[in-house]
C-alpha cells in the first residue's frame, strides 16, 4: 500500500511540473520588415497556450502610446488586429512594443524595439550585418576568377548578396555570395585595367557594402614604333597655287519641285539608278549632297563590330581613358557612346528615389497628396515625376464627348458599366477620394478573400452587383459634384463598414453564410428598425 501511495504521489508531482501554470507570450515581431505611415501595421508571435494577447506601445520615456490585441488567437500563436501607422507614430524616434497575456502582465511580457524614421516603421535589429574584407584581386583575360563573400557573424542567415557597378558578365549568387567573372578580350588593354565595384549584403533593412577592385592584367603588347629612315632633303620647288574648290550646289538632274528624299530612295532601292549616279556624278560625296539633304547619322557607327556585345564598347569607354579620348576625337557627331553603338542611354533616377521601391508608389503619392506634389514641383521644376522615377509617362487619351464616373465608360453618348464583378466600390471610392483608402481596401478584401472564395458568396455577389451598379454610378457622380452630400454619405455608410468588418473572420462556407445573415440583420436593424421605432415613438410623443 505504501509503495502504491508513493508511486501515485510521484505521478501527481510529474503532472504538476510538466503542466504550465498559465500561458506566456514567447515571441513578438512585426508581420512585415517595414511599414510606411499610410499602411496598417500588425504584430505576430507565439505563445504557450491560447490566451488573448495584448501589445502595448510606449515611447522612449515610457509614456503610453496605444495598444493592439488579438481577440481570437490560435493555439500557440497570435496575430493582432492591424492598425494604421500614423495613428500611433507621429514623431521620429525609438519605441517599445510589449506583448503579454492577462496572466503574464506587462512587466513579464516580451519586448522589442521599434524605430519610426522618415515615414517608415521597422523593428530595430539585434544583429550587426558586416561583410568580411575581401581585398583586391587580379586576373588575366579569358581566365575565370571566383571567390565567396561572407559575413563576420556566420550565424546570420537569409542574407541576400548583390553587385553594384560590376563589370559586364560578372555575377554573384544572391544566397551563397559566390562571385564569378571571366573577363573577355574587350576588358583588356595594352596595360593593366582596374575594375572597381561594390558587393552588397542585405537582410531586412540592414545593408553593408564591401568595395572590391579586380585588376585585369595586360592583354596586348603595344607595337613598337618603326623609326623612319632619314630622308635627304630635296630642293624646295614652288608649289602651284591650287584654285579654290567650287561649291557644287544641287545637282543638275534634281527637279526642285519634287521631294529630295525620292532620289535617295531610288538610289538605295534601284541598282541601275545607283550605277548611273555613281558613273555620272563622281564629284559628289553622296546622293544626299547631290539633292541637298544632310546625310543621316550611321547607327551603329562604322567602328562597331555587330558580332560583339555593344555593352563592351560602353565599358571600355567608361574604364579606359585612351579609348574615351579616341572616341571623342574621332566621332564628335554622336551625342554619346550609347548612340554610337545603338543602345538606349540609361535614365538616371532622382536622388530621393529608392530603387527597391515600386516606382508607382511615388506616382501615387504625387497624384494623391497635394503637399508631396507641391514639394516635387518646386524641387524638380525641369522634370516630371515619371522622369524622376525612370518610367515612361503614359499617354492619356481624351474622351470622345463628356465624362463618366469611375467604373463606367462613354458608349454611344451614354455612361455604361464596364465592370460588374471585379471592380471597386464606386460609392466608397467617391466618398473617401481614392481606391487606396483603408475603407475601400477593407471592402475589396472581404469581397475577394471571403465572399468570392465560396459558392454562396459568389452567387450573392452576382445578384448584388446587378442591383448595386444600377444606381451607384449616379450616386458617385453626385458625391464628386457636391462635397456636402459626400460628407453625408460618409456618415451614413460608416456603421455599414464597421459591421462588414465582421466578415473578415469568416473562413468556411458555413461561416460566410452565418456571418452574412447576421450582418444583414444587423444593418436592417440599424437602418430600418431603429429609425422606424424612433419615428413611431416620436409620433406618440407628439400626440401626447
Amino acid at each position: 500500500m505504501l509503495t502504491k501511495l508513493v508511486g501515485f504521489s510521484a505521478l501527481l508531482l510529474f503532472v504538476f511540473v510538466m503542466t504550465p501554470a498559465y500561458a506566456n507570450v514567447t515571441s513578438l515581431s512585426l508581420e512585415k520588415s517595414f511599414y510606411t505611415e499610410d499602411e496598417n501595421f500588425a504584430f505576430i508571435g507565439e505563445q504557450e497556450g491560447k490566451e488573448q494577447v495584448f501589445v502595448i506601445i510606449r515611447d522612449e520615456d515610457g509614456d503610453y502610446i496605444g495598444m493592439l490585441s488579438d481577440i481570437s488567437p490560435g493555439n500557440g500563436e497570435y496575430s493582432v488586429i492591424p492598425r494604421q501607422v500614423s495613428l500611433f507614430f507621429k514623431d521620429d524616434g525609438i519605441y517599445k512594443a510589449i506583448a503579454f497575456t492577462n496572466d503574464q502582465t506587462e512587466n513579464n511580457g516580451i519586448t522589442i524595439e521599434l524605430e519610426f524614421n522618415d515615414e517608415k516603421l521597422f523593428e530595430v535589429p539585434d544583429i550587426v550585418l558586416e561583410l568580411k574584407t575581401i581585398g583586391d584581386k587580379s586576373v588575366e583575360v579569358e581566365k575565370t576568377i571566383t571567390f565567396t563573400a561572407s559575413l563576420i557573424d556566420s550565424s546570420i542567415t537569409d542574407v541576400t548578396y548583390s553587385l553594384k557597378n560590376a563589370p559586364s558578365g560578372a555575377t554573384i549568387d544572391p544566397k551563397t555570395g559566390k562571385f564569378v567573372w571571366t573577363p573577355s578580350k574587350s576588358h583588356g588593354n595594352i596595360q593593366d585595367v582596374s575594375y572597381n565595384f561594390d558587393i552588397i549584403a542585405n537582410k531586412g533593412i540592414q545593408e553593408d557594402k564591401e568595395n572590391v577592385t579586380i585588376i585585369v592584367k595586360q592583354a596586348y603588347q603595344e607595337p613598337k614604333p618603326i623609326e623612319p629612315k632619314p630622308i635627304e632633303p630635296k630642293p624646295i620647288e614652288p608649289k602651284p597655287i591650287e584654285p579654290k574648290p567650287i561649291e557644287l550646289g544641287i545637282a543638275s538632274f534634281v527637279d526642285k519641285t519634287k521631294d529630295p528624299q525620292s532620289y535617295v530612295d531610288r538610289y538605295n532601292n534601284e541598282a541601275t539608278y545607283k550605277k548611273w549616279f555613281d558613273d555620272n556624278f563622281p564629284e559628289y560625296d553622296s546622293i544626299y549632297q547631290a539633292v541637298g539633304l544632310d546625310e543621316p547619322l550611321q547607327i551603329p557607327a562604322p567602328f562597331v563590330d555587330k558580332t560583339k556585345d555593344p555593352q563592351s564598347y560602353v565599358d571600355r569607354y567608361n574604364n579606359e581613358a585612351t579609348y574615351k579620348k579616341w572616341f571623342d576625337d574621332n566621332f564628335p557627331e554622336y551625342d554619346s557612346i550609347y548612340q554610337a553603338v545603338g543602345l538606349d542611354e540609361p535614365k538616371e533616377l532622382a536622388p530621393f528615389v529608392d530603387p527597391d521601391l515600386d516606382p508607382q508608389y511615388y506616382i501615387d503619392r504625387y497624384n494623391n497628396e497635394a503637399t508631396y506634389k507641391k514639394w516635387f514641383d518646386e524641387t524638380y521644376p525641369n522634370i516630371t515625376i515619371y522622369d524622376a522615377v525612370g518610367i515612361q509617362e503614359p499617354i492619356i487619351e481624351e474622351p470622345e464627348f463628356g465624362e463618366c464616373g469611375e467604373g463606367t465608360d462613354l458608349v454611344d453618348g451614354m455612361c455604361v458599366i464596364i465592370d460588374n464583378s471585379g471592380g471597386g466600390c464606386l460609392i466608397a471610392t467617391a466618398t473617401y477620394g481614392t481606391e487606396m483608402a483603408p475603407q475601400v481596401q477593407l471592402l475589396r478584401e472581404i469581397r475577394d478573400n471571403q465572399l468570392m472564395n465560396t459558392g454562396s458568396g459568389a452567387s450573392f455577389m452576382t445578384g448584388f452587383n446587378q442591383f448595386y451598379y444600377s444606381f451607384s454610378p449616379t450616386i458617385a457622380d453626385m458625391e464628386r459634384e457636391n462635397p456636402v452630400f459626400r460628407e453625408a454619405v460618409k456618415i451614413g455608410i460608416t456603421p455599414l463598414l464597421s459591421s462588414l468588418s465582421i466578415l473578415s473572420f469568416a473562413d468556411s462556407e458555413a461561416e460566410v453564410v452565418g456571418y452574412g445573415i447576421g450582418v444583414i440583420l444587423m444593418n436592417l436593424g440599424m437602418y430600418i428598425a431603429v429609425p422606424a421605432l424612433l419615428i413611431y415613438k416620436g409620433k406618440k410623443f407628439i400626440r401626447l
